[in-house]
């Protein structure tokens, strides 16, 4: 298929290298099965793009409002197979993954040997190769989940982990690069981009877990937790969800976008393939218990810096209410 438009923004790496690249395009036919809070905005981009956008989402009130960005509604992933070149399939787990893919009215009942699914979930790298395995001479798979959340996908500034075959993988580069600022190729083999996706997830969750700690430890001892902020933010133990996330906590400044139960989902991946391979993750385990307590406390729903909440109650702190900060 013709490559579709690029912008010098856009990078590219493959192994240790980096390019630019710049490219003239034609408009593709792109299929969009799960239309949440990512599959909404990437819908949005796309259509904006100049693509044909067909998509599936099982919620009435989604398909019905498909319309509005300029998409079609698709009755099901079978149909947006068979209006597609390359399909994004962007749903919750693995089990909503299995069933829109090989369902009774899933997209392999349509696919032909040119199509091309796109798997941008956060899933279990076993169920990616297990899925590619399976969809071998029938059709083709782009491993390629991404971080940045809803608003990197509305800016179009994702990073995308990118595993597939090359022919494949240039295929879907017009829809990468509508989506994505770094499209970061990973190897051949699907699978690899759910790993990725996996080791990223716990690295930033137990960032995320032992800096609330720190936080709180430093607020109990005497200092403002916003100047914590500052100071750290310009120091060694400086990290994204230090700056980003965990002040929102205190803020009251939650987003919608995000979800505690996947947050325990991604945890989970990345400890089972940890354990797989033989690696003692102590610490990893340890910020699970604390994803999974927050989790409980509010049912699975909510942003990611409600983790923070745990903290506070364990500590007997509110970083919210300044006049309970005491020293030790």
């Amino acid at each position: 298929m013709a490559a579709g438009p690029r912008s010098n923004r856009h990078k590219e790496t493959r192994a240790k290298s980096t390019r630019t690249t710049t490219s003239e395009g034609a408009v593709m036919k792109v299929g969009i099965i799960g239309v949440g809070n990512m599959g909404w905005q990437m819908t949005d981009r796309l259509v904006k793009a100049g693509h044909q956008v067909s998509a599936y989402d099982p919620r009435e009130q989604v398909a019905h409002a498909l319309p509005q960005l300029g998409a079609t509604a698709a009755p099901s992933p079978a149909a947006v197979a068979k209006d597609s070149e390359a399909t994004i399939l962007m749903v919750l787990n693995a089990a909503q993954a299995d069933e829109a893919i090989w369902g009774d009215d899933g997209f392999a009942q349509s696919a032909g040997p040119d199509s091309v699914l796109i798997l941008m979930s956060s899933l279990p790298p076993a169920f990616v190769a297990d899925t590619a395995e399976r969809a071998a001479d029938r059709f083709h798979i782009v491993d390629s989940p991404v971080s940045g959340g809803v608003e990197g996908a509305a800016a179009g500034t994702l990073t995308i982990m990118a595993a597939g075959s090359e022919a494949a993988l240039e295929t879907v580069r017009p829809v990468h690069e509508v989506l994505g600022e770094a499209i970061i190729r990973l190897g051949s083999r699907p699978g690899l981009g759910a790993t990725m996706k996996a080791i990223n997830q716990a690295m930033y969750f137990s960032a995320m877990a032992s800096a609330a700690e720190m936080v709180v430890t430093a607020t109990k001892a005497g200092l403002d937790p916003d100047t914590v902020i500052e100071v750290v933010g310009r120091s060694s133990g400086d990290s994204w969800a230090l700056r980003n996330r965990v002040p929102l906590s205190w803020r009251n400044e939650y987003s919608s976008g995000g979800s505690l139960a996947v947050a325990a989902k991604d945890m989970a991946a990345g400890l089972e393939l940890a354990e797989q391979l033989g690696v003692d993750a102590r610490v990893t385990k340890a910020a699970a218990e604390t994803i999974r307590e927050a989790v409980d406390r509010h049912n699975g729903e909510g942003d990611d810096p409600l983790i923070v909440e745990v903290i506070e109650a364990r500590s007997g702190l509110s970083l919210a209410d300044r006049s309970s900060h005491q020293k030790l």
